[in-house]
């Protein structure tokens, strides 16, 4: 779910882009969010996600993602190598649409 979310707020961007005056991320992230503590319960890791997806060109890298890891424990290396590539076209995209 986590991944699926922070897919869908990178493919697309232009509904997300806005940061904290988007509410269709808003909805999304609080649906993540509840959705993430129901399923997993509740953990630190989950406040510095939330807080990360108000933050308007933060909120592109996959932080949900990272705190799905970091909670179910350590990753197995395809998880966390697709975890950093995804980081780094994160990353990258944000670069290029903050350069703009």
């Amino acid at each position: 779910m986590a991944f699926t979310a922070d897919a869908l707020q990178l493919a697309l961007f232009p509904l997300f882009g806005e940061g904290i005056v988007s509410p269709l991320d808003d909805a999304l992230d609080v649906a993540v969010a509840l959705l993430l503590i129901k399923l997993l319960g509740f953990h630190w890791a989950f406040l510095p996600a939330a807080v990360a997806e108000v933050v308007p060109v933060v909120d592109l890298a996959p932080t949900w993602t990272a705190a799905v890891l970091i909670v179910a424990g350590p990753p197995r290396k395809a998880v966390f190598a697709a975890a950093a590539a995804l980081f780094l076209l994160t990353s990258l995209a944000a670069f290029f649409f903050w350069r703009r």
